[in-house]
């Protein structure tokens, strides 16, 4: 049942990419960096759809990434997430570790690695992005450069930085996911900005470097899009730079 739902969420709303021109230059934020935002939900909670909607509303605001991250320990009370990774969950403990809060919750959301909220407390998540983008960070701006099968990926050379993790997360712009069981059994749910796929690439020495990606891999879990964080602390700690883009057509969203 789970990946039948999944099949069908990809078919209804993943549209198939058009090959850019080679070395097209992928648009990005220019020198204002990306305030990162992260929703750690899952289909099993009852709370989370205001959360996802709130998502919803933020993703194509200037100025923002948004990813939803489904995480699987709801999935024991009747409903398997049909996104939901085991990596997720851990990802979301880490943070929460280093914020020094003793367990997990959904919704959360989190702010450039830096801050965290009640994923559906629309006030609180207004007041958390403001607080982020006031907060002092490093002007870090990954480039993309889109070819016909692969995206390139340059950093400028930094000396100040050091141990940093470059991570590319591949992830689906929209579906829809009907409900079979648990806390919201028979309802027809919206989700964006899902997570497929996420790895960190290399830990980055802050010396001047590039990576090149294959865009299939992305388009084998399902993704249409894909963005590369900057994150310190072993991939879980404050995010100091970030840049995404489509799988295929002539312009980014930013």
């Amino acid at each position: 049942m789970k990946k039948t739902l999944l099949a069908i969420s990809l078919a209804l709303f993943v549209v198939l990419p058009v090959r850019a021109e080679a070395g097209a230059a992928v648009k990005t934020e220019g020198s204002d960096r990306l305030t990162v935002i992260e929703l750690f939900t899952s289909q099993g909670c009852s709370s989370c759809p205001p959360a996802d909607a709130i998502l919803k509303t933020l993703r194509d605001r200037p100025g923002l990434l948004t990813l939803s991250w489904a995480v699987d320990y709801w999935d024991r009370l009747g409903w398997e997430d049909t996104f939901a990774d085991p990596y997720n969950s851990m990802r979301q403990t880490a943070y929460n570790k280093r914020f020094g809060r003793g367990g997990v919750f959904t919704p959360q959301m989190v702010f450039d690695g830096r801050l965290q909220s009640v994923g559906s407390d629309a006030n609180d998540v207004r007041a958390s992005i403001e607080k982020a983008k006031a907060t002092p960070r490093p002007n870090l701006n990954p480039k993309l450069v889109r070819g016909v099968d692969t995206i390139t990926v340059s950093l400028d050379e930094r000396p100040d930085m050091k141990m940093v993790a470059v991570r590319v997360v591949w992830y689906l712009g929209d579906a829809m996911v009907k409900i079979g069981d648990g806390e919201n059994q028979g309802r027809m749910l919206h989700y964006t900005n899902i997570v497929l796929g996420s790895s960190i690439i290399e830990d980055w020495d802050g010396k001047a470097k590039s990576y090149q990606l294959n865009i299939s891999d992305g388009l084998a879990l399902g993704a249409d899009h894909m963005a590369i964080l900057l994150q310190d602390k072993y991939g879980h700690g404050p995010i100091l730079g970030a840049a995404f883009t489509v799988l295929g057509g002539a312009q980014a969203k930013n």
